[in-house]
């Protein structure tokens, strides 16, 4: 199964605030205490003070310098650094705190700490390291004369054991759960992919790769219904001239070849605020935006230039042309109205020689 990487720095500062924040407590609670026995004993305030206060402060203060040192330097050792600070630590309190000599289950706190790694390795370094703790901690009770039952070893080493079992658990669980995300996440990318793909099939023509007569009529909706009044639009139809005869003569699949070079031409030349549009068969269309009638004008004359100049391999000596009809969008003017000039301005144009522009205003 799949693991998270080792040495996360983010979470080792969270757990150093955590041990200040220990500390804090302890030093409230120790100086609560030692007020209490100042009040009950004061003749023992001395020892009180040296035990409960100043030998622990001592102790955790060089622990902290100590171990924002090696977790400076031995950065690649971080997370194993951690581990070893927090069980020194609890080590350190159930030394100096009576209350909690026999509370030999907090070793268990550092083995907690290890399983937000979500790496095994933690959790059994964790664990080896609070049993050579809890061997050295019955120990210096025995050297204490402090009596240590069998049945006190028994349920320490059962906590200690049955915390890292939970962990184990703990952790597989999560690193299950985090595999399910993971392919959710892969399942989730791959639908979005196919579902942009589905809607660029749908509103994009495969053979020119230029928007479809649907896409057309998509923009041009959001066009009149969004662009500021004083925008200019204006519409260019155009027809490739004697396509029947191209196909008739060459085969459909030189038209094909003729329809993939106008697209292609239309992208080259057309500016970024121009879009380009497959009306049908042989017809494209063109919808420009926030340019004047000349500079309209120039771009269609500049592309009739250049089709006119274009060379089909497949179709040796023969001229490619086409009929451009052209009309500005009127406000007052009706879409299906206004469509129906520019169509009207294309059948001019072809009815009178073909290979022309014909708009529906002269300036």
């Amino acid at each position: 199964m799949e693991q998270l990487p080792a040495n996360d720095h983010i979470w080792n500062r969270k757990l150093i605030h955590l041990l200040w924040w220990i500390l804090l407590i302890y030093e409230v609670a120790a100086m609560i205490g030692f007020f209490f026995d100042l009040y009950d004993q004061p003749a023992q305030w001395r020892t009180s003070f040296m035990q409960f206060q100043v030998i622990p402060t001592c102790l955790q203060l060089s622990l902290m310098g100590a171990g924002y040192l090696a977790v400076r330097y031995l950065k690649q050792y971080s997370d194993f650094i951690m581990i070893i600070w927090t069980m020194t630590t609890v080590s350190i309190y159930i030394i100096c705190i009576p209350e909690l000599s026999k509370s030999y289950e907090l070793i268990s706190i550092p083995i907690i700490m290890a399983s937000i790694y979500f790496q095994k390795k933690y959790i059994v370094f964790a664990y080896s390291l609070g049993m050579v703790c809890l061997i050295a901690l019955l120990f210096n009770q025995a050297n204490n004369d402090i009596t240590i039952t069998p049945y006190e070893v028994i349920v320490s080493i059962t906590v200690v054991t049955s915390t890292a079992l939970v962990c184990f658990a703990i952790m597989n669980k999560g690193l299950a759960l985090i595999t399910l995300l993971k392919e959710s996440v892969v399942r989730e990318q791959d639908l979005l992919i196919r579902n942009v793909m589905i809607d660029r099939l749908s509103k994009v023509d495969a053979l020119t790769e230029l928007f479809n007569h649907r896409s057309f009529q998509d923009h041009t909706d959001h066009l009149i219904s969004h662009m500021p009044f004083d925008t200019p639009l204006e519409l260019a139809l155009m027809d490739i001239d004697n396509f029947k005869k191209i196909n008739d003569t060459y085969g459909h699949w030189v038209g094909d070849v003729v329809l993939k070079t106008i697209g292609s031409l239309l992208k080259e030349v057309l500016g970024p605020d121009d879009m380009s549009f497959r009306y049908g068969g042989e017809e494209f269309a063109v919808l420009f935006v926030g340019k004047s009638h000349k500079e309209v004008m120039e771009v269609c004359e500049q592309l009739m230039q250049i089709i006119r100049e274009t060379e089909i391999p497949e179709m040796p000596g023969q001229a490619l042309t086409m009929s451009i009809g052209l009309a500005p969008y009127n406000r007052n003017t009706m879409k299906k109205a206004w469509f129906q000039q520019v169509d009207e301005c294309l059948y001019v144009a072809k009815r009178n020689g073909k290979n022309r522009i014909h708009a529906h205003f002269s300036l």
